[in-house]
């Protein structure tokens, strides 16, 4: 009897996930994630079950990577980059977080955009569930900046600006993979955020 095939879990879905990351969902085959994998296809389907399944755990794997970020940055209420007072400040965690998953990565990885999104988009149309769960994971990124807009803003203000700031990130997520220049981008973001400070000053001498 042949013995078992033995592999690093985490190791395969990480290379399943770079392959989902580039071709999609969709255009990803059987044969792509073998070679990706290097697994055998009896491994595969003992091991996942099915593409499908195999896809949704990748995603569910995705989405713990970026609660990572977010606990890095977003969840946490002084930055692990730079102990300044500005850089601590809401907006200051908000604009390095911003940074980190806009700015800091190089143009090929750029250029993949974010899996999430990428399914979101890939999806709409033709997979509700995977649609939907996929836009699960993206929810706790608006959570987050909503938590750190609340030191700045009442509920509902940091509510409107935090589901304004995310409707943003999504938009830029895209135009990196359009080939956004990294300049233009890193611009934006801080006319972004200047508003947001505009705002609360606005907000600040209305009730004085």
């Amino acid at each position: 009897m042949a013995r078992p095939q033995m592999f690093n879990q985490q190791k395969v879905i990480s290379k399943a996930i770079e392959c989902f990351w580039i071709k999609g969902y969709s255009e990803t085959s059987l044969a792509d994630l073998l070679a990706a994998m290097e697994i055998s296809r009896s491994t595969f389907y003992n091991s996942f079950g099915d593409k499908r399944q195999l896809f949704e755990l990748c995603l569910q794997n995705y989405g713990q990577q970026v609660q990572q970020i977010l606990a890095m940055t977003l969840l946490s209420d002084s930055s692990v980059i730079d102990s300044s007072a500005e850089k601590r400040s809401a907006f200051g965690i908000i604009k390095q977080f911003l940074y980190l998953v806009l700015i800091t990565p190089d143009s090929e990885l750029s250029a993949r955009g974010c899996l999430l999104v990428n399914t979101i988009a890939e999806t709409a149309k033709s997979d509700g569930e995977l649609n939907q769960l996929a836009a699960e994971l993206l929810k706790p990124i608006k959570s987050a900046l909503i938590h750190q807009l609340k030191r700045e803003f009442d509920d509902a203000s940091s509510t409107q600006h935090g589901e304004w700031l995310f409707t943003q990130l999504l938009g830029w997520r895209l135009q990196c993979q359009l080939g956004l220049d990294k300049g233009v981008l890193e611009q934006q973001i801080n006319w972004t955020l200047a508003q947001l400070k505009n705002n609360k000053i606005g907000r600040k001498a209305h009730v004085n």
